[in-house]
């Protein structure tokens, strides 16, 4: 695998097997499709309501003889407009989201494309560490596993289900990482995946896309959805920032909640951060600064007092019981 240069051939060991197979969180990918196509219904009637109240009011102001002359065929014309779009937006924002995220998933998607993914072998020791920390939480093969060329440490899963996912790590990750560090990286992204998060965000963030697809520039592509869907826009953003909590926590489960609070420490005292992007809200994370309501990610140190907090309730879990009262003899 390309290029040599890398530390690609490093030796990384493959988790030992757990005793018992793990209870991991899994959430349903069709609730969300569905509420992401009511919220851009209710989009749709909002700025269907508001255009109907401007219009009626300029008729209006015209006069009484404006109104009977003019009102009916208004209101006749937003009526056939409101049937027709009561169909057409959820259709149309479902099957191009389909359609999109059918695009940009695969080894030869548009995602791989943009990013320049290298794939790696069967036999690469990342492959090999991915698939049996895929088979330990119950996942099937991982069928694209690759790397990407980025100088900052960062990775991503996509795909519409298990079957097609993708894993990805930069080449700053795989460079820079310890391979405790690394490996607690691949847990985080397949906790994407096994949850169901990856399905969820990719068919998500692809129904938005579907109801912008035609425009060319993507700056007017985000604007018109800010504008017509701004309910959508923030619930996507609100569950991208949920699901990292999910997968941090899946990780700590299955490797332990040191490696992921070593390798979210790590992140945090990285002065190479990652631009905010198209993919942002597929990354482990990204530098955006501003109100926490517009960014992709939770605070990393935020991530990390969790994971602290998921330590110690193991720890407690774990401690040997005794008993508060000596027994009665």
């Amino acid at each position: 695998d390309r290029p040599a240069a890398l530390v690609f051939r490093r030796r990384i060991e493959v988790p030992s097997p757990m005793s018992e197979k793990p209870v991991l969180p899994r959430h349903p990918v069709w609730p969300t499709m569905l509420f992401m196509t009511f919220l851009a219904l209710v989009g749709a009637i909002i700025w269907w309501a508001a255009t109907l109240g401007v219009n009626a009011g300029i008729v209006i102001s015209s006069g009484p003889f404006a109104w009977v002359t003019g009102g009916p065929a208004l209101i006749a014309a937003y009526t056939m407009v409101g049937l027709v779009g009561a169909v057409a937006v959820p259709v149309w924002s479902l099957g191009a989201g389909l359609i999109c995220a059918d695009h940009a998933c695969g080894a030869h998607g548009s995602t791989a494309s943009t990013m320049n993914i290298t794939f790696f072998s069967d036999t690469h020791p990342i492959n090999k560490v991915t698939q049996a920390l895929a088979e330990r939480m119950g996942l099937p093969k991982v069928p694209h596993v690759g790397w990407y060329p980025a100088e900052e440490i960062n990775a991503f899963a996509m795909g519409t289900s298990p079957n097609n996912a993708l894993v990805a790590l930069s080449k700053g990750a795989i460079e820079r990482l310890t391979k405790q560090e690394l490996i607690a990286i691949i847990g985080h992204e397949l906790g994407h995946v096994v949850s169901g998060d990856m399905a969820r965000m990719t068919l998500a963030r692809n129904v938005q896309e579907g109801l912008s697809f035609f425009l060319l520039l993507r700056g007017l592509k985000t604007f018109v959805r800010w504008v017509f869907t701004p309910l959508s826009e923030l619930e996507l953003l609100r569950m991208s920032r949920a699901r990292e909590y999910v997968a941090d926590e899946i990780s700590a489960i299955m490797l332990g909640s040191h490696h992921m609070i070593a390798a979210l420490e790590r992140l945090r005292d990285e002065t190479l951060k990652p631009e905010p992007g198209r993919l942002a809200n597929v990354m482990m994370w990204t530098g955006f600064v501003g109100p926490e309501l517009l960014s992709t990610h939770p605070p990393l140190e935020r991530r990390i007092e969790r994971l602290r907090g998921y330590q110690l309730k193991q720890q407690i879990k774990d401690a040997p019981r005794t008993p508060v009262f000596e027994p009665a003899q």
